[in-house]
């Protein structure tokens, strides 16, 4: 009998995690939120530069549609003293962090895009048309382009505070 009740006495041990087990838990899921923080926040970032983008594609169908009708981007902003149409779709563009969408006129064909809210509040993105015809390929327009095709968008930002280029959409990153 002393046998079985020193075999009970072993096997009813408790168990669980040591204090030394528990800290070095901590530390990895420490080590492991410190890494993933600041991705989460670059994902962020360019996830809300890309709203701008995709938002104002309907903008850059018009201003396609009136550089393939025209040859160039002369008078996209006014005809005469009336505003265009296209002016119209710009300011008609809204976001969770879009504040405004403005044209930037001088013939580039280009339109800013002003952040009110997120990551990138209190800055702007400049997108402006790519256009490549039998003299240039993908420059950007202005008052000298003639003719050829949209081929891309580039963005770019020269606000304060700016936007990095690694937050920039890939689709019109420079």
């Amino acid at each position: 009998m002393q046998k079985s009740a020193q075999l009970n006495a072993r096997n009813t041990k408790q168990g669980g995690f040591t204090l030394i087990e528990l800290m070095i838990v901590v530390a990895i899921i420490g080590v492991l939120a410190s890494i993933a923080v600041p991705q989460y926040q670059n994902y962020v970032g360019r996830a809300q530069a890309t709203e701008a983008f995709t938002a104002t594609a309907g903008l850059r169908t018009d201003i396609g549609l009136y550089f393939s009708e025209n040859g160039n981007f002369v008078g996209y902003q006014r005809t005469g003293t009336v505003d265009n149409y296209i002016v119209n779709t710009a300011s008609e563009i809204g976001g969770e962090y879009i504040n405004e969408v403005t044209l930037v006129g001088g013939a580039t064909g280009g339109f800013t895009v002003v952040f009110d809210n997120g990551v990138h509040s209190g800055s702007s993105m400049v997108i402006q048309p790519l256009i490549s015809n039998g003299t240039t390929n993908d420059a950007p327009a202005d008052a000298s382009t003639s003719g050829g095709q949209i081929t891309g968008w580039r963005c770019s930002s020269n606000s304060t505070p700016s936007i990095d280029d690694t937050y920039l959409p890939s689709a019109c990153r420079p």
